[in-house]
């Protein structure tokens, strides 16, 4: 478990910094949580920049590209950790070279009524 988390730190470049490197430069991408699973102390971070690290199953949906179903840690901000639950819909940021490194930044609704609108505008 622990090799695990080392891996994914060396990933994602050590935390705080890449999240907000992946948040910037990510592509825009829905997920649908299937399966969330805690880790025992897994709060990183300081004040205000603190995330949390859980154990997720996701469908994740890139416009342009077929859905795929992940096994993912990805960081959540503890703002949004409450709304980390099975069945939940949240917009996220996926590295585009490496598509399991994935940042939630948000709840789905707003990526959702972007796709509402780009579907609209594709049927006129």
């Amino acid at each position: 478990m622990v090799f695990v988390i080392i891996l994914i730190a060396k990933a994602l470049g050590g935390g705080v910094p890449s999240y907000t490197n992946l948040v910037k430069r990510g592509v825009p991408a829905r997920g649908i949580l299937l399966a969330v699973a805690p880790r025992p102390n897994s709060t990183i971070g300081t004040a205000p920049w603190r995330y949390q690290l859980r154990d997720v199953v996701m469908d994740i949906e890139v416009p342009g590209r077929p859905p795929y179903q992940a096994n993912v840690t990805p960081f959540i901000p503890t703002n949004l950790a409450r709304d980390v639950l099975p069945g939940a819909t949240v917009e996220l940021r996926v590295d585009p070279k490496r598509p399991l490194v994935v940042a939630i930044v948000g709840p789905g609704v707003g990526f959702n009524a972007a796709l509402l609108n780009a579907g609209r505008q594709g049927m006129q």
